[in-house]
């Protein structure tokens, strides 16, 4: 069964729904345009000066095994095009991307929820949801991110696994957090349909197999990122939104995977309580419905929205999710949420690390709109109806 069934007969019909997202995709479009480049705000953040350097270091022929490179590729590449405008070509990239994930949203929600109005409805959330309009402007890894695990979806549903596998791929090399999602799509629909889908990991491992080679070929090391280190070391005082970004300088012996992951246990056992403490305060600071200060760098009225963006996403997403249980597409929709969740409470947790999770927790959240607007509905015919019986 499937609970997007049980709305009110969709009130859109296919021509109208068109010319309605349409009008939204443009709209969408304008919006970002303005809010990039008329709103007097900055672009590059700390991290963007690294994926430069780390562009730089490509285009020497060398390579820097730090920060996923996926997205250093893209700047390299921009670079390529233009060295004096990059920085501009990688905002319409945004854009252009930003827009594309509003269409994506749109398809998946139409596909897995049958609703026009549902899909509708969680098109405009995208096109103005705050924490992902803010981070058209940011250069750094969050659009394209979204854009390619949103095209997974997008083309998984479509049935068009080689694709779909291509795009989970090229997410994974933008952000390494993303690659469990893909391998869990790929568990469940062994279990449940009893069928290996080889398209998709062939074609995901393709990007991900050629960049670890070429790392291996310049570093000796296969791999497609190698910050893994000083994450887990973050992690054992992290929490919450306090990082001690120092600490790599004060455990110099430190200086492997293995041994950080051991400090991080025996952290875990000599001090549970604390740990524990830590890891709820690092949930909270991903989907807290009172928004940390961030060290002092947000506002009250920043705190504020996040928070309410945040109780959106949890409580209406979580409640779409659970009434569309039955749905087997749910299941597959719900795992960027468990996973991200899941790994930045364990490891860091800043919040904009769980924003690929956000359109789909915005798909469940505006057929929870829906659903909660067709029981205020209902209620009144229903007791009509007892009249009547009476």
């Amino acid at each position: 069964m499937n609970y997007a069934h049980s709305l009110p007969k969709d009130p859109l019909d296919p021509a109208r729904s068109k010319k309605a997202l349409t009008i939204l995709l443009v709209a969408g479009f304008l919006i970002r345009v303005a809010f990039v480049f008329f709103v007097p705000l900055i672009h590059m953040h700390r991290d963007s000066f690294e994926y430069y350097r780390q562009a730089e270091i490509i285009r020497q022929g060398r390579y820097l095994n730090y920060f996923p490179n996926g997205y250093p590729l893209i700047v390299f590449v921009a670079k390529l095009i233009s060295t004096n405008h990059s920085q501009t070509l990688l905002l319409w990239l945004n854009i252009f991307m930003s827009v594309g994930t509003i269409w994506f949203v749109y398809d998946i929600a139409l596909r897995t929820l049958k609703n026009r109005t549902v899909a509708l409805t969680a098109g405009i959330i995208m096109a103005i949801f705050p924490p992902l309009l803010n981070y058209v402007r940011w250069i750094m890894s969050e659009e394209p991110t979204l854009f390619f695990l949103l095209g997974a979806y997008y083309y998984y549903f479509r049935q068009n696994n080689w694709l779909s596998g291509l795009f989970f791929g090229l997410t994974t090399l933008v952000r390494t957090n993303i690659a469990p999602v893909f391998l869990l799509i790929v568990a469940i629909e062994l279990i449940w349909k009893k069928r290996l889908n080889y398209r998709l990991l062939i074609t995901a491992f393709i990007p991900i197999v050629l960049l670890a080679s070429y790392c291996y070929l310049q570093t000796g090391k296969f791999s497609i990122e190698g910050n893994a280190r000083i994450n887990i070391l973050y992690s054992v005082t992290a929490k919450g939104s306090y990082i001690d970004f120092e600490i790599g300088d004060k455990y110099p012996e430190i200086d492997t995977e293995d041994k950080a992951i051991k400090l991080y246990m025996d952290h875990m056992k000599k001090e549970p309580g604390e740990f524990l403490v830590q890891r709820i305060a690092n949930l909270w600071e991903l989907w807290g419905f009172v928004a940390s200060d961030a060290q002092g760098f947000r506002s009250p009225a920043t705190r504020l929205m996040l928070g309410f963006c945040n109780f959106f996403l949890v409580v209406f997403g979580i409640a779409g999710f659970w009434l569309n249980r039955r749905n087997y597409d749910a299941w597959l929709m719900i795992l960027p949420f468990v996973v991200l969740t899941g790994i930045h409470t364990i490891l860091v947790a800043i919040p904009r690390y769980a924003y690929p999770a956000h359109p789909f927790m915005i798909i469940f959240g505006s057929w929870t709109i829906w659903w909660l607007l067709s029981l205020k509905k209902k209620a009144p015919a229903i007791t009509a109806e007892a009249h009547e019986r009476q």
